[in-house]
């Protein structure tokens, strides 16, 4: 029989799964695995467990939001013989498992994972640190993070936009330089974002056809200021229509990435601090772990 690892969040999944956990486990067992169940009980909590015991396992399946499932791609990640990696989305905007038509639905995701075969999927990794779907930096980003949990469940993703909304008076442009497969773009940006998602803080990118999470290359996108405020609406008009034929938007794939900034730069990783850095590398690691979609 093969061997499942079940690991449940329960600030993120308490209320999504509880009613929902013995058809969950009797889902997989159906399937023909034998069922090991966590809850993790601290942060980092889901990386450590399966860093010590995950690679005794076929598949590991983590139920929490997108950080949950940051970090057990970096723990499997570290294995030789990696087990297949199941997701079951019970966070506040699940980005990933919209981008990618992950079931919401705790007993659909678990039959997608129990009777579905596993894809391939590419890991970006941010100055040795692995993520899933997204670094960004700039506007609205520290939001994810910043945002306490309580409003996050009692409002949704647009509890993201109410705590971005205080920092836009503080928005500044962030002058950065950055290298990649396609040559070099500098300028003062109010955004920017190397990802593998066709949506980000509950917005679908229009760009999503040109998007795959297996073709071995990530996204960037980055937001230009404008250099007469007079262009503002022009820009934010942009933005809006996310318009990448624009001048004030960059879009391009790169396989890899160097980046640098005059001044340390706050980023977010997969909807987590990612710290204040003033200049790193981004490299794609293609069909890196094998995931249920």
């Amino acid at each position: 029989m093969k061997k499942l690892l079940l690991l449940i969040n329960p600030v993120t999944a308490r209320s999504a799964l509880t009613p929902h956990l013995i058809d969950v486990i009797d889902c997989f067992e159906k399937g023909g695995y034998a069922v090991t169940t966590h809850v993790t009980q601290r942060k980092n909590d889901t990386q450590d467990t399966v860093k010590s015991i995950g690679e005794q396992f076929d598949t590991v399946v983590c139920a929490g939001g997108d950080g949950t499932l940051n970090e057990t791609v970096s723990a499997v990640l570290e294995f030789g013989r990696k087990p297949k990696v199941g997701y079951i989305p019970a966070g506040t905007t699940n980005d990933f498992a919209v981008s990618w038509g992950i079931p919401r639905k705790p007993v659909q995701a678990a039959e997608r994972i129990a009777l579905g075969e596993a894809t391939p999927i590419d890991v970006s990794v941010f100055n040795g640190r692995p993520y899933v779907y997204v670094a960004a930096f700039g506007a609205f980003t520290e939001a994810s993070y910043a945002t306490p949990q309580p409003l996050k469940q009692s409002l949704g993703w647009s509890a993201y936009i109410f705590e971005g909304m205080k920092s836009l008076p503080s928005i500044r442009p962030i002058p950065m330089r950055i290298e990649y497969d396609g040559g070099v773009v500098e300028g003062d940006f109010l955004y920017g974002m190397m990802s593998n998602t066709r949506r980000v803080g509950g917005f679908d990118l229009k760009m999503r056809e040109h998007i795959s999470l297996s073709d071995g290359l990530m996204e960037i996108i980055l937001i230009r200021r404008p250099d007469n405020p007079a262009d503002n609406p022009k820009m934010l008009g942009a933005v809006l229509m996310q318009d990448t034929s624009s001048e004030f938007i960059v879009f391009a794939h790169t396989k890899s990435l160097r980046f640098e900034t005059e001044d340390a730069v706050s980023w977010t990783i997969d909807g987590e601090n990612g710290g204040e850095i003033r200049k790193g590398e981004i490299i794609l690691k293609e069909h890196a772990v094998e995931l249920f979609l």
